[in-house]
């Protein structure tokens, strides 16, 4: 009996030790990055917390990096595997680990491993900016007009931002709201003719001048301005049409976005 109590509290310093291992955050946050690396979108499913719209920007990303063949997806896996947790410190219910691409994973308790919070992980956002813009690089003028145009058309604003410079986001809650409440009164005539000018995008042609472009389908006089920003290029609603203009803040002309109201 002498030799049981030391032998029991033994065994419950070592079985704490072990728990407290077993909670570190570190080799959850490195299984997370590698289902990233991986394009495992079902193991990845089961390390994060539950936040369907962080969820579906990533895992969008994952399928593109799985279906597409081209230098951008070739650059974006590759900047995937460099990916590695740096620093990781550990709380009670909460953590918090710190990547090589200066973005966070904010880690909760689960059991005694831990999930990825991806709605509070700074990781989220710069993930998901970084695959858009290496995939975005390789899309034409022509491309970008045609999806900027269409999420117009389908009051899609989410889309239209991607897809437009941070001015023309200006305009964008008023004209998708204009479009979205027609869209509710359409007859059958008006939503033929929404169709028809779907089906005119893919005629786009594009005068591209350096990081510039003036974009429109054939047989149309109003073109949309683009420009390059970061080899990505985007719709830009802007002042007027001289250089001087550019450089003049303020709210932007609505002469590009007359282009749209010609569409059907």
């Amino acid at each position: 009996m002498k030799h049981f109590f030391p032998a029991l509290l033994a065994f419950l310093l070592i079985g704490c030790q072990t728990i407290t291992i077993g909670m570190n955050p570190a080799p959850d946050a490195d299984a997370f990055l590698e289902t990233i690396k991986q394009q495992d979108i079902a193991s990845f499913n089961s390390r994060i917390t539950s936040d369907v719209s962080s969820k579906k920007k990533v895992t969008e990303s994952l399928e593109k990096l799985q279906n597409a063949d081209s230098p951008a997806s070739k650059q974006a896996r590759d900047k995937v595997a460099e990916l590695k947790i740096e620093n990781c410190y550990m709380g009670s219910d909460r953590s918090l680990c710190k990547l090589n691409n200066d973005s966070e994973l904010v880690l909760e308790k689960d059991g005694l491993g831990w999930k990825v919070n991806l709605k509070e992980s700074s990781f989220t956002t710069r993930f998901s900016e970084d695959m858009q813009g290496l995939f975005r690089a390789e899309q034409g003028p022509e491309y970008v007009t045609q999806q900027f145009t269409i999420a117009l058309l389908e009051g899609n604003l989410e889309q239209a931002r991607e897809y437009s410079t941070s001015r023309t986001h200006m305009l964008l809650p008023l004209i998708v709201g204009m479009m979205s409440a027609a869209q509710q009164d359409q007859t059958e005539d008006q939503k033929l003719k929404i169709e028809e000018a779907k089906q005119q995008l893919e005629s786009m042609t594009c005068e591209v001048d350096g990081d510039k472009a003036q974009c429109a389908p054939e047989g149309k006089d109003k073109s949309m301005n683009l420009v390059r920003e970061n080899g990505v290029w985007k719709v830009d609603f802007r002042k007027g049409g001289s250089e001087e203009d550019e450089k003049t803040e303020g709210a932007p002309t609505e002469s590009s976005a007359e282009t749209l109201e010609e569409s059907p």
